[in-house]
């Protein structure tokens, strides 16, 4: 009897000690009593009877996932780019392609105040065609079979950098803005840029395009 009190005790001791350590955080031996580690889940198994208890620890596990999206360098080029974007002009310097960046944003804007002036609508038009394509030439796709475009990895990376300067930038939020007073459908636009148009005209020709200028169309509206 005296034996089996003797065992169930010698349980009881080693149980409360186990569960001190664990509420300290499972320290490390020669660690300070303030210092805890932790691990990963902890597996504990008794045997009041023999008075013995088995304590697995399971080692910390080593990070595997890397939250890190590309490198410092591409961050970098990405944060040096918004920033242009936002507080110059600045072009590659080709004077081809500024000719046709500074036709655009002027008869973007130029729209933009007489959206229903048939000569600026012209003038808009004709700018936009140019623009998108010298994109086009840039991109240099070709056709399938099937008459889908083709296009190398190499060649939509030149092309989307030859209309990715901040001065681009400047002129696709004058077009966006240009196109957004309607009175322009993609029919108004040559077949061989009619497909390409659309990503420089932005939401006003994307959907819910009409000929009849915003202005001209609440006139209507009212009467």
């Amino acid at each position: 009897m005296l034996r089996f009190i003797g065992a169930v005790g010698a349980a009881f001791v080693v149980a409360f000690g186990g569960v001190s350590w664990a509420v300290r955080g499972f320290p490390l031996p020669g660690a300070s009593w303030g210092a805890s580690t932790w691990s990963a889940p902890i597996e504990t198994v008794s045997n009041i009877a023999n008075g013995s208890q088995t304590v697995a620890v399971v080692a910390p596990l080593s990070a595997t996932v890397d939250m890190s999206f590309g490198d410092a360098r591409s961050r970098e080029k990405f944060d040096r780019k918004a920033w242009l974007a936002e507080h110059t002009s600045q072009s590659d310097k080709n004077p081809k392609l500024d000719a046709l960046r500074m036709d655009a944003l002027q008869a973007a804007t130029a729209y933009k105040l007489s959206p229903c002036d048939k000569t600026q609508k012209q003038n808009l038009v004709e700018a936009v065609t140019a623009y998108t394509r010298a994109y086009v030439a840039k991109l240099d796709c070709k056709r399938n079979f099937f008459g889908a475009k083709i296009c190398s990895e190499k060649s939509m990376e030149e092309a989307a950098d030859s209309v990715g300067t901040p001065l681009d930038q400047r002129v696709k939020e004058a077009l966006f803005e240009a196109f957004d007073e309607k009175g322009i459908t993609k029919a108004d636009f040559p077949a061989d840029v009619r497909e390409d148009v659309p990503m420089f005209a932005g939401p006003g020709l994307w959907s819910d395009e009409s000929s009849v200028c915003r202005i001209r169309q609440a006139q209507r509206d009212r009467r």
